[in-house]
Order: C-alpha cells, then structure tokens, then sequence
C-alpha cells in the first residue's frame, strides 16, 4: 500500500507515482493506467476496480483530507463539511 498526497488535480504517491484528472471522470496515471468512474465505482484500464463508500475504498484505502493511503481512496468524494465551510483544499479532485 503507498500513500498519497493530493495537489489540485494531481496526486503524487510515495514511491513517485502520479495521478492526473483530467475530467470529472478520467484519471490517468504515470504508469500508463487510465482510471474512469462511474458513480462509486472506479475501474483502471489495467483491470483493476475500486468501489468507494464515504471515505473509503474496496482496496482497504481511507481518504483523511488531502491524504489518503491508497489508490481506491484518491477517488471518493470530498467531505460534505469540508465543502461547506471552503474548506476543500483538493477541489480540483
């Protein structure tokens, strides 16, 4: 399991690996692997597929702001009370 820091619409794990948003649905990370979701279900072009519910992920990752420590938790939703208040550091995710 790695972990990852969000900038914006890039986040950038601790071993070097990137993930881009490029829409409200497409990811693209710098391994080559293209990341789409369709509602709480993120599928990879490399097979791979995460199912999000609040902050966490199938793969056992848990988004806590803008951290998270795994794949799957980079594509769950912001926090409601984060919104609320502005304070959405990673809007752009």
């Amino acid at each position: 399991m790695s972990f990852w820091n969000i900038f914006g619409n890039m986040a950038v794990s601790d071993k070097g690996e990137t993930i881009t948003r490029l829409s409200d649905s497409t990811s693209v990370s710098s391994t080559g692997v293209t990341y789409t979701q369709m509602g709480n279900m993120t599928v990879g072009s490399d097979g791979s597929t995460f199912t999000q519910l609040g902050s966490f992920s199938t793969d056992g990752s848990v988004r806590m702001g803008s951290s998270a420590t795994g794949r799957g938790a980079l594509f769950t939703e912001k926090q409601d009370a984060l919104k609320k208040f502005g304070m959405d550091d990673y809007a752009d995710w």
